[in-house]
């Protein structure tokens, strides 16, 4: 189980490489300019758990009813950082 963080948007190829050798018991987090992954359909990347930084989303412009996917206050994204057992930067 690992922590995946995806902080830049989705031209950047690092960031997709992630989203794909992810693992079905990993957590991907989209952080900063990582939240533009919202518009894609990452279900065909992936089977891991995908959730959004709550105030990264709402800061660039969207509204909660915009997300495709969990999103999340710094209380649950700190329990996930303690849970996993590794971490992709």
């Amino acid at each position: 189980m690992a922590l995946v963080l995806v902080k830049y948007g989705i031209n950047h190829p690092i960031e997709k490489l992630k989203i794909e050798t992810s693992k079905p018991d990993d957590s991907i987090v989209l952080i900063q300019d990582g939240i533009y992954w919202n518009l894609e359909n990452l279900s065909d990347l992936t089977k891991a758990k995908i959730y959004i930084l709550k105030e990264d989303f709402l800061a660039r412009g969207y509204k909660e009813e915009d997300a495709n996917y969990d999103l999340i206050d710094y209380e649950k994204f700190v329990e996930i950082i303690e849970k996993e057992e590794k971490f992709i930067g």
